[in-house]
């Protein structure tokens, strides 16, 4: 719905201006300027006696509706320069050059990348949140409209259509209400309430409210069971038939902890994956320390739709989020304040426990497009291994690179132990060339006779696995 904003003039009237959510404070200035014959480069907007930036956007510019904005003249004329923009591409890859402000969005394009333009069916420009879809469009639409007046720009080109650029992925869809069993009559009354059922005023998701709070404070036990309640609590949220699986959070960050099981249940587990019903991944061992090698994009194609009971929120699992805050809380409440002496004590004690618990760790390291090379070291090894064990498989092993993790993007120094940058017991590092140009190629990083023998993400887990679990049973032999 537009939205309306009222000009105060030097020349004491008002303006009202009829203004869109993707509307720049600058084109609001425009229109009032040329309604009553002012020059709007000598001009600028204040809203409460403070300077607004004119190359917002309505929506990002926390005005609110029907608000007042003075229009004042300036002590400099404002001046078009040149502005960098820079447009991704679809494959990851960035082309940049330098323009007046008042050259069209198609332009751009053309002088970036006519080429590739020219050969989809539908391109799309995405600028923040303005789409300019069609050549059509991006011909009548000008860098200055979109607010890009100064310094660097940064824009997307996509090929969609349309109809497509509307549809909005992941949403919630409600189950439908089924008639309950006579079975589940022994089942707590407590327990529709506390999983927020979607039937009840059209609510959607699961978000913690305080009256789930409150019912699992009445359903829960005692807080005198302790250890018991916890134990019960985690053993029910899994199936006594299905085996646990370890699991493993690949973050962009490096360092994130790996869930254990107890060694017994290892064992088991192993023993039924040899059974002919379950036959394990496929593993294509590439090189030295276990290398594997794997796609993300496959990884992707092949991950199924979770059905909507996949979601729902049963009563034990509400009570694990509930004692997880309560630790949370505890643990900021009760923390003493520590000196830079004592937390440096404290991070090498953190360090000796990884240490003493994790003989190897696994390192992932992700390719600009988007291959993943797997391979397993010492907690103590500087990352120089690492790049040394990349560099087998590179098409150039002499090309200067960086390893990096994100976010905030942290190039990773070359002499520091895995331990020191926190990769124990699993890390995904970025790879990137030191020249950039290098890193637009999609082809040139890994050896072509590597992509044939890929393995699967399922497939590089199971790697870590069995291997964690031979090297367990020879130091139980011994």
């Amino acid at each position: 719905m537009d939205k309306r904003v009222t000009i105060l003039l030097p020349n004491g009237r008002r303006q009202n201006v009829n203004v869109k959510p993707d509307m720049t404070l600058l084109e609001i200035l425009e229109t009032a300027s040329t309604k009553h014959g002012f020059d709007s480069e000598q001009h600028c907007l204040k809203f409460h006696n403070k300077d607004v930036s004119l190359t917002q956007q309505f929506r990002f510019s926390g005005l609110p509706n029907n608000c007042v904005l003075e229009m004042e003249p300036t002590e400099k004329r404002r001046t078009l320069s040149n502005v960098v923009v820079c447009i991704q591409l679809a494959d990851g890859s960035r082309e940049q050059g330098e323009f007046s402000p008042s050259a069209t969005v198609w332009h751009v394009v053309q002088e970036l990348c006519l080429t590739l333009a020219d050969s989809y069916e539908s391109p799309v420009i995405i600028y923040m949140r303005s789409e300019v879809i069609g050549v059509e469009q991006m011909q009548k639409t000008t860098l200055k409209s979109l607010g890009i007046l100064e310094g660097r720009a940064m824009m997307r080109l996509i090929n969609k259509k349309p109809e497509d650029l509307k549809r909005q992925a992941n949403v919630y869809k409600p189950a439908e209400v089924k008639s309950k069993p006579k079975d589940d009559d022994d089942q707590p009354s407590t327990s529709r309430s506390a999983m927020g059922g979607s039937s009840g005023g059209g609510r959607g998701g699961f978000a913690l409210t305080s009256d789930m709070v409150k019912s699992l404070k009445r359903t829960a036990p005692e807080e005198t069971a302790g250890k018991a309640v916890e134990e019960n609590a985690d053993a029910a949220a899994v199936p006594k038939d299905e085996p646990v699986k370890a699991k493993y959070d690949w973050g962009s960050g490096s360092g994130y902890s790996l869930h254990h099981r107890n060694r017994q249940q290892e064992y088991e587990d192993a023993d039924t994956e040899e059974l002919p019903g379950k036959a394990p991944p496929v593993v294509n061992v590439i090189g030295p320390r276990n290398a594997v090698l794997f796609s993300l994009d496959a990884a992707n194609k092949n991950n199924d739709d979770l059905p909507d009971s996949f979601f729902d929120l049963t009563v034990n699992d509400l009570k694990m989020v509930l004692r997880d805050l309560k630790r949370t809380a505890s643990g900021n409440e009760d923390a003493p304040l520590l000196t830079s002496n004592l937390r440096e004590l404290e991070r090498q004690k953190a360090m000796l426990a990884k240490l003493n618990q994790y003989k190897d760790c696994v390192i992932r390291i992700q390719f600009p497009n988007r291959y993943v090379l797997q391979g397993i070291f010492k907690p103590h090894e500087p990352l120089s291994r690492v790049e040394d064990f990349v560099r087998e498989f590179l098409t150039n092993p002499s090309e200067q690179f960086h390893l990096f993790t994100i976010p905030p993007k942290k190039v990773l120094p070359s002499s520091e132990t895995l331990l020191e940058l926190n990769c124990v017991p699993n890390a995904m590092l970025h790879f990137t060339f030191v020249e950039e140009k290098l890193n637009g190629i999609s082809e040139g990083c890994l050896q072509a006779k590597y992509m044939d023998q890929l393995t699967s993400e399922e497939g590089a887990l199971f790697a870590v696995q069995k291997y964690r679990l031979t090297k367990a049973s020879v130091s139980s032999t011994s």
